[in-house]
């Protein structure tokens, strides 16, 4: 998996390979790309929403069930 439960503390997703961590670091320069366009298109704020909602399909699809530490 690119991804797996949290290991401490909420509920969600952290990286856990490499894969996971390359689309964690692409997905954070890709939303930094679109919030310093911001000023000049409504349309960076869709983009943003665009990219969270393709990176949790993604996590959903390359990881473990999200959560907290299993006991």
């Amino acid at each position: 998996p690119w991804f797996g439960p949290k290991a401490v503390a909420g509920w969600g997703w952290r990286p856990v390979s490499w894969e996971g961590y390359l689309t964690s670091v692409v997905l954070v320069g890709l939303i930094l790309a679109a919030i310093s366009s911001w000023h000049r298109s409504l349309p960076s704020l869709l983009a943003v929403v665009v990219l969270l909602v393709a990176f949790a399909v993604v996590a959903t699809l390359t990881g473990d069930a999200p959560g907290g530490p299993r006991t």
